[in-house]
């Protein structure tokens, strides 16, 4: 009793207060305010309900009458309670209708505090509980979930997968200034338990400088991920923000079905459910307030000539930073020669330990990289980063995130050496070797 009570007063898309600064935005999918069936117009917050394509909006998916194939469902899979999240009736969601099209995926109400470079909010915390709805394989499944602008506008991509060996995460930003998509691996889950992902976004006015941390099932990807403006900034999709030199507002997660899968795939997929979305003013996600900086002292080099790189860290945050390793990854065709500080060697990387960065403050050093004589010519970009101390995750063990006496949630174990937290690229031209004309004599 005291459950339903909490169902129907807090969890189905119903504004909290979180530390009187932010509203938090749940969903649960439980009567009385949603029925099942598709999702598209139930329980709305603030005017926005829940979308998806109406019937015959999607014409080629013939075997859904023209929708995603979408719908709330009695849960008969997923445990139910917290962790993580299940009730007795979630949103199941597979690719059997795929489209390439925007407006008409599935998008959680949109947020009247939306978060946005030009807006008061400037950090998205967003989590949602998944699970297949069979222990089996299903061969072609495949969704991605995204912070969105409510048509289209994604700012942050994490696919879910269905392999032999479980559902495999990944993770797609655009690193780059030239917009490039970068995919990263995740996790590979067992797809006997429910799990966990999380998105916490901070961006910051300007190009190239938003920050993103992505957790599954409590653990931390290990890695600052950036948002999608480098990539609208560059080549707007179908739905660009107004203005191409700001990325849209979001406001909303976006669950797509983009891919055409099998038709096998068709009333199964994954169960959706506890979808929590807060638009805050508050702090970033830890880790990601330490960028670097790379500059090449030339932009051209002769093959078997040397080339300097200057290598720059602060700390933008507003705690002292520990533990650091500032690193520069030489390339192939470059081979280490000098450096004004003394470096450590891990494999081809060059590396400066900073035990205390305090916020404000940076520290540089400078190196000097030949170039191979039979470099071919072309660019060669160099890649400097900034690494955290090594951290240890544990394992799940019995009765973790999945459920009481459960068994682990993420099959594959965490890696004890931590991804770069920051990261820049020079790159030089490498020209041909002028080789020195044997001298002439007279006579």
């Amino acid at each position: 009793m005291h459950r339903k009570l909490i169902a129907l007063a807090a969890a189905i898309s119903m504004a909290l207060l979180v530390s009187g600064v932010a509203a938090a935005t749940i969903t649960l999918f439980e009567p009385i305010l949603f029925h099942l069936g598709s999702v598209n117009g139930q329980s709305g917050v603030g005017g926005f309900p829940w979308k998806s394509a109406p019937v015959g909006a999607i014409p080629a998916c013939v075997p859904t009458n023209g929708q995603y194939d979408q719908e709330v469902v009695p849960n008969t899979v997923a445990p139910t309670g917290d962790p993580p999240g299940f009730g007795s009736q979630s949103l199941r969601m597979s690719n059997a209708c795929g489209s390439g099209e925007f407006f008409y995926q599935t998008y959680s109400p949109q947020e009247l505090q939306q978060v946005g470079e030009a807006r008061p909010n400037k950090v998205f915390l967003a989590e949602f509980a998944f699970m297949s709805t069979t222990p089996v394989h299903q061969p072609g499944l495949f969704l991605s979930v995204s912070p969105d602008s409510g048509e289209g506008s994604r700012m942050s991509w994490v696919g879910l997968e269905d392999t032999p060996a479980g559902i495999r995460v990944s993770v797609n930003d655009t690193p780059d200034v030239d917009g490039e998509f970068v995919e990263h691996p995740g996790p590979t889950l067992d797809r006997t338990s429910p799990h966990r992902i999380r998105f916490w976004i901070k961006v910051n006015q300007g190009i190239d400088n938003d920050l993103v941390r992505i957790s599954v099932d409590g653990v931390d990807l290990g890695q600052c991920f950036t948002t999608w403006e480098n990539y609208y900034r560059t080549a707007p999709e179908q739905a660009p923000p107004p203005n191409r030199n700001t990325p849209a507002t979001i406001n909303s997660l976006q669950f797509r079905s983009g891919v055409q899968g099998p038709s096998a795939l068709l009333g199964g997929g994954y169960l959706f459910d506890n979808v929590s979305i807060t638009p805050s003013n508050g702090p970033g996600p830890p880790g990601c307030d330490v960028p670097v900086e790379k500059e090449a002292d030339e932009s051209t080099v002769r093959a078997g000539g040397r080339v300097g790189y200057q290598i720059t860290v602060r700390n933008r945050g507003r705690l002292a930073a520990r533990k650091l390793r500032a690193c520069d990854r030489i390339p192939r065709q470059m081979t280490f020669v000098s450096a004004d500080r003394k470096l450590l060697r891990i494999g081809r990387r060059r590396c400066l330990a900073i035990p205390r960065l305090q916020p404000g403050q940076r520290v540089s050093f400078h190196l000097v990289l030949q170039v191979n004589p039979n470099a071919p010519q072309g660019r060669v970009t160099n890649t400097g980063d900034v690494t955290p101390p090594p951290v240890t995750q544990p394992s799940p063990g019995p009765g973790s995130p999945a459920s009481p006496g459960g068994p682990p949630a993420v099959i594959t174990t965490p890696k004890t050496t931590p991804r770069p937290i920051a990261s820049d690229k020079a790159s030089v031209r490498v020209v041909k070797r002028v080789r020195p004309r044997p001298p002439r004599f007279p006579g």
